[in-house]
């Protein structure tokens, strides 16, 4: 994903990256929840097994997608209160 400087977009720009980021977002969530779901159920049926820890190990890229659309909303925020 290629990277801009939130301070140097325009506002416009900003909404366009803020729906992006949070299309992105909502699609890694739905993904993560059904890791988290997979493993639980593996985890009940037989017991711990290399699924339990998957959503473990995908938790970083889940905060690091989710800091980026909170960035991207205070950045907007900031400008309406300007």
């Amino acid at each position: 994903m290629k990277t801009n400087k939130l301070s140097e977009l325009s506002y416009d720009e900003l909404i366009k990256e803020e729906k992006k980021r949070k299309a992105i977002f909502i699609f890694y969530s739905i993904l993560w929840g059904i890791m988290v779901l997979a493993s639980l159920y593996t985890t009940a049926k037989k017991g711990t097994t290399a699924i339990t820890f998957l959503p473990i190990s995908f938790l970083p890229i889940f905060l690091i997608f989710w800091k980026s659309q909170k960035d991207v909303r205070n950045e907007i925020k900031s400008r309406k209160s300007n």
